[in-house]
């Protein structure tokens, strides 16, 4: 069943009407307060008409389609429920016509309520609807010279369309009744649904058709005066429509014979008629307009009208153009008509099978075959000085000509492509683009990961590497530090790192280190603050202050990744980073410990300054590799430079290089350092030589490869690499990173925290260590004094809390928290970093050094033992185990002064045996006030000043290191201790220690015994010492 709403051509606001069935058919009345209903017509008083009578389900409602005059206005929810406005006498009046179809009419019904294509539309100006059969392919006509917006497909009128009926005559009821009958004599031939037509309120009629006459007189003199005179050309088959002046439609009588709908000017009226013929062309309905006008359009002879001649241009003067505007070839952001031609010419010339894509690469090594390293006498007269260049245009004594002159033509096919298009089309024809900066601070942060695999974790995992010691490492010219956010993300803690590159815009952004935390990463800007590595000072602070942390051996490894922007300029890029280049390496000389490693980041190397320096670096070290990695872009010339084992008699080759940087300092042009090394010395290196040449040219034809890529896709935007999923998935698990986003870390609160970390042992938390007493000595440390460790501690019985031992947790950087009667309090009173998921038991002392006036204090945390350590549980190892841990913790903190930051240190833990009051030693001290106290010195580093430092002690903690029922004894024949389990009589000496006998965290610390001395007046250290030594002597084992 359908429906038309009316509406009035001049797009005047649209009326709301309600259905209400009228002699056994629907038709629409005019919107009335009276009659309201939610405000909006509803579709459920039209659905349950019909259900009542065919027992249908109720449909979900069709949707509207909004005439032009609406498009602005914002369609009204409609209701799911709608009151059933039809009479018990109405239903009854409709029987008669409703039962006629409850044969096939109920399919038909639901068949098409079922179409996907079937919807109520609601156009203002003149509608007409046709919906069709389940087996009908709906096609919409639209006839734009109809004032009837005529919707119909002449490719299944054979097949039955519903008809539509409006009229205007007043004896429109008795039609109706008439149709209807009609409508169930046809329904076998294919008509659906019903032949319900629908009134029209005169009132509303009136108003519109007053407005459809001026429309319907312009409609029939100017739109159809020619194509209506064509009917006699049209077949027989060709349906057509009959149109009166009254407005009325509807289908000949003889419709299922002739397949063709007339359109009569009037029933009473025997005017010729004006047909139409729609021809369909694909979904497009076009006006055939017969011999009448010569094949001609109407667009054509409308500019006849006005003078146009074939072949002439337009105009008074004919000076119009006469080809027709060609299709836009406007390419992303060019102008329109703007082109390339010597962009277009590239991309013709790349061939995709030439790209060579694969997860592991080829690392060529080459290996120092020379016994000895330079000299300064041999190096005395190398260096060469001249005017500095501008071009390389000549330089091919290291790769072949014709790949030099292809690289610079390529670069310079992009100088005037727009950056933005050239970038988007860069992206998308890297085939390892998507791998980005996985879940790291940015790229470099996956190249070194790259890099790092490919030589087989030469960086993270060196050979030289010693158990329990940390891995130094140097990260210099490489802001804003990805490279070391890698090492610290794959090391943790146990890895020491220090930065050196420029400060401000270009410095480290440590807060962005989610990956690796950084607690253990230190910067380091030079003397003058400024972090230039061009400068000479800054090199030499920084060497010292490296050599100081890493006990005068160096770093195990060293990292640069200088480089600055060269646009326009990028075809001699090579030579503006010359000084870049050198310095790097003069500063891993000089900082990098024997057998180390340094990777440094190159451009090109056609020059012979740049090959000389290679050259340097491949007779300090014993091995070199010159790298691209699948993370550095392939249409940029940058490579890596990686060097492995570096040999111990360097000195000369960094004086030299030294020497050399002064020289450029002075920025003269006309003396500028033109080679390091002679191109005869060189010629000489045979098999160097071959390796450069063939590393440039395999460089330069993929860097040749990667341009004309991105040119055939600065061409055409639609390209794009396919593999580039693939590539990321297979990539980060070859590199054995995780396929992560990066993410900023949760916040969470210490409370939740600490459940996180202990799980259901925070009972422990809150155990006080027992006091040491005259009455008690004999039970507890003197029933085995060698189970014992013990150290001196600032925590006193009238210390302020937040000076006592406690737990202290981290959640990284300066989320540092105490814990204080049963609850976590964030520390203010002391700036201190720890890494995140750190829990261990310490307490704060004044450190002080010299005497009276001179004193100076800081304070300072001293870890006892510890429960987790950055992430990494160590409750479960043995306490001097766990201390080792602590120091290398410690040590790793260590910040180069000068600094304000609280220093950290692991408590000295001696031994409690006969000897412990020579172990624990205490000196008279005078105070600034000259008050005398007893001061107890802390145990030098060589980070510590020169000073020793000291603190003022108030008790001493016992810590037990064996487990029960294990204890431990000495033995007199072999000087050595041993472990002995008293329910088995097991014995092992300590070498071969059984794990059972080692005491966990929670056994050392739920045992712990605290002395407050020296202020213990029933307690002195004689008498214990001399209890120690009675117990120890007299142990017959």
């Amino acid at each position: 069943m359908g429906w038309v709403f009316p509406a009035t051509i001049d797009k005047s606001p649209v009326r709301k009407v309600k259905v209400i069935p009228t002699d056994g058919c629907p038709s629409l009345q005019p919107y009335d307060e009276k009659n309201r209903n939610d405000g909006d017509y509803n579709d459920n008083e039209v659905t349950r008409y019909h259900d009542a009578k065919s027992n249908f389900k109720s449909k979900t409602k069709k949707k509207y389609r909004t005439s032009a005059s609406e498009s602005t206005v914002k369609k009204k929810k409609r209701s799911k429920k709608g009151t059933d406005v039809v009479s018990n006498r109405e239903k009854e009046a409709s029987i008669s016509n409703i039962n006629d179809y409850e044969g096939d009419y109920s399919k038909n019904f639901n068949e098409t309520n079922n179409d996907p294509e079937f919807e109520i539309k609601h156009i203002s100006h003149g509608p007409f609807y046709e919906d069709f059969n389940k087996d009908t392919q709906v096609d919409r006509i639209q006839d734009m010279t109809s004032p009837f917006n005529t919707e119909a497909s002449v490719s299944n009128v054979s097949k039955g369309i519903k008809r539509r009926h409006i009229s205007t005559d007043d004896d429109t009821d008795d039609d109706d009744q008439n149709t209807c009958k009609k409508y169930g004599e046809d329904r076998h031939k294919g008509f659906i649904k019903d032949n319900i037509e629908y009134n029209i309120d005169k009132s509303l009629e009136k108003n519109r058709q007053s407005h459809l006459e001026p429309f319907y007189e312009d409609f029939n003199k100017d739109q159809f005066e020619s194509s209506y005179e064509m009917t006699a050309n049209f077949s027989e088959d060709t349906p057509t429509f009959n149109i009166s002046k009254s407005g009325k439609i509807k289908y000949n009588k003889s419709f299922d014979d002739n397949k063709s709908l007339k359109i009569n000017e009037s029933s009473d009226q025997k005017n010729s008629s004006k047909k139409i013929c729609l021809e369909k062309i694909g979904n497009v309905t076009s006006n055939t307009t017969g011999n009448a006008t010569n094949g001609k359009g109407k667009a054509e002879l409308m500019m006849e009208k006005m003078g146009y001649q074939a072949g002439k241009g337009l105009g008074k003067n004919n000076q119009g153009r006469l080809e027709p505007v060609q299709t836009s070839m406007q390419r992303g952001r060019r102008g329109i008509g703007h082109s390339y031609p010597e962009l277009e010419a590239a991309s013709l010339k790349w061939d995709p099978k030439e790209e060579i894509i694969q997860i592991k690469e080829d690392m060529e090594w080459l290996r120092n075959i020379h016994h000895h390293t330079l000299t300064t006498k041999e190096m005395h007269d190398w260096m060469v000085l001249g005017p500095k260049k501008e071009t390389i245009h000549n330089e091919t004594k290291f790769c072949e000509s014709k790949i030099v002159k292809d690289i610079i033509n390529s670069k310079t096919i992009f100088d005037r492509i727009d950056k933005v298009e050239m970038r988007r089309a860069r992206t998308r024809s890297n085939p390892y683009e998507t791998i980005r900066g996985a879940f790291f601070l940015n790229r470099a942060a996956v190249k070194m990961a790259n890099m790092d695999k490919a030589c087989d974790f030469l960086f993270t995992k060196p050979t030289n590497l010693k158990n329990n010691e940390l891995l130094y490492f140097a990260d210099v010219c490489a802001g804003p530090g990805g490279f070391s956010e890698y090492v610290l993300w794959r090391k943790k803690w146990h890895a020491k790192g220090f930065g050196f590159t420029l400060k401000n815009e270009n410095d480290f952004k440590l807060g962005d280190f989610y990956a690796g935390s950084p607690e253990t990463f230190h910067t380091f800007y030079g003397p003058k603050g400024d972090g230039d590595v061009f400068d000479t000072s800054n090199q030499e602070a920084f060497r010292d202050l490296i050599m100081k942390h890493t006990h005068g051996k160096g770093v195990h490894f060293m990292m640069s990744d200088g480089g600055f922007s060269v646009e326009g300029q990028e075809n001699i890029q090579e030579i503006l980073s010359k000084q870049l280049y050198l310095c790097q390496c003069l500063v891993a000389l000089m900082i990098v410990r024997d057998g180390g490693s340094f990777v440094t980041k190159l451009f090109d190397l056609f020059t012979p300054f740049s090959a000389g320096l290679v050259y340097l670096m491949y007779r300090c070290f014993d091995e070199i590799c010159i790298c691209k990695p699948n993370t550095s872009r392939p249409a940029n010339s940058e490579r890596y430079l990686i060097c492995k084992g570096k040999r111990h008699d360097t000195y000369d080759v960094m004086k030299y290089l030294f020497h050399v940087n002064k020289l450029l300092l002075k920025r003269d042009e006309d003396k500028d350092v033109m080679e390091l090394v002679p191109l005869e010395e060189l010629e000489m290196e045979k098999e160097f030589l071959q390796y450069l040449r063939r590393s440039n040219n395999n460089l330069g034809k993929k860097q040749i490869i990667g341009l004309l890529k991105i040119a055939a896709f600065c061409e055409d935007n639609t390209l794009f690499e396919p593999r580039q999923a693939d590539m990321r998935r297979q990539c980060l698990e070859y590199w054995e990173l995780p396929d992560e986003s990066r993410t900023v870390p949760a916040f969470c609160k210490p409370q939740d925290k600490i459940k996180h970390l202990i799980k259901e042992r925070d009972t422990l938390l809150s155990y006080q260590p027992q006091k040491l007493t005259v009455d008690n000595i004999k039970q507890t440390i003197l029933s085995s004094p060698y189970d014992w460790l013990c150290t001196p501690c600032g925590t006193g019985q009238f210390t302020e809390p937040d000076k006592m031992a406690t737990f202290y947790m981290s959640m990284g950087r300066r989320k540092v928290y105490r814990y204080i009667k049963n609850s976590w309090d964030q520390i203010n009173d002391l700036k201190i970093e720890l890494p995140p998921d750190t829990l261990v038991y310490a307490e704060v002392i004044s450190e002080t050094t010299k005497e009276r006036k001179s004193q100076h204090k800081i304070f300072a945390l001293h870890i006892l033992d510890a429960w987790i350590l950055g992430g990494e549980d160590i409750s479960q190892k043995y306490l001097p185990d766990r201390h080792e841990l602590i120091k290398k913790f410690c040590e790793a903190l260590w910040k180069p002064s000068p600094n304000d930051f609280a220093r950290v240190r692991a408590k000295e833990l001696y031994p409690f045996d006969p000897d412990i009051d020579k172990k624990i030693q205490i000196f008279r001290r005078l105070m600034k006030n000259n008050r005398p106290e007893l001061t107890c010195d802390i145990p030098r580093t060589s980070l510590d000043d020169e000073d020793t430092p000291y603190f003022v002690p108030k008790s001493v903690i016992f810590l037990r290191s064996t487990s029960r029922p294990w204890f431990r004894y000495k033995s007199r024949s072999q000087n050595e201790t041993y472990v002995h389990n008293s329910k088995t009589n097991e014995s092992h000496y300590d070498i071969r220690r059984p794990p059972a006998a080692e005491a966990k965290f929670e056994e050392t610390f739920s045992n712990s015994i605290i002395w407050f001395w020296p202020h213990d007046e029933t307690l002195s250290m004689e008498a214990v010492v001399q209890f120690v030594r009675a117990k120890c002597l007299g142990t017959n084992r």
